[in-house]
């Protein structure tokens, strides 16, 4: 009877280890589908690009950038639909590229010229929003992610 309450702890202990342990397993290697909309686009000239972020050094172009997307823009609005995506974090930058030169154009102070937005509608001070303020979470087979271009 001494030995039961211990041998009864370390059982159910090793069991609940095995059960996260599995779950924890299930979750690798799945994917999921990220569908992104843009809205607040002035006109439907040029095309969206989308730049998609999975850690701090993508987002602030210290590494190359998870994936990448360039949609045309119909009615004001664009949409992407980023398919096979592996479960974790992620933030989007977007932007309207209506000259056709594939980067946002920016003024002599460094100011953009093209309208722009991010995941979570998110929006810095000085300067892009933190990778944690537009960063969300993938963890179900869809997600909708709305962006609004300004």
């Amino acid at each position: 009877m001494r030995h039961a309450i211990p041998l009864f702890f370390l059982i159910l202990f090793f069991s609940m280890a095995t059960s996260h342990a599995a779950e924890t397993r299930a979750s690798v290697g799945q994917t999921g589908t990220i569908t992104a909309q843009l809205t607040g686009f002035e006109n439907d000239q040029g095309t969206a690009k989308l730049c998609v972020c999975r850690s701090e050094d993508e987002y602030a172009g210290d590494k190359k950038e998870f994936c990448t997307a360039s949609t045309e823009i119909k009615s004001t609005k664009a949409e992407w639909v980023f398919e096979h995506m592996p479960y974790g974090s992620y933030s989007i930058k977007a932007f309207h590229d209506e000259n056709g030169n594939s980067r946002l154009d920016k003024d002599f102070l460094g100011m953009p010229t093209e309208r722009y937005g991010f995941s979570n509608n998110a929006r810095g001070r000085f300067g892009p929003p933190t990778f944690a303020s537009a960063a969300f979470t993938l963890n179900s087979p869809q997600l909708k992610i709305a962006i609004e271009i300004k």
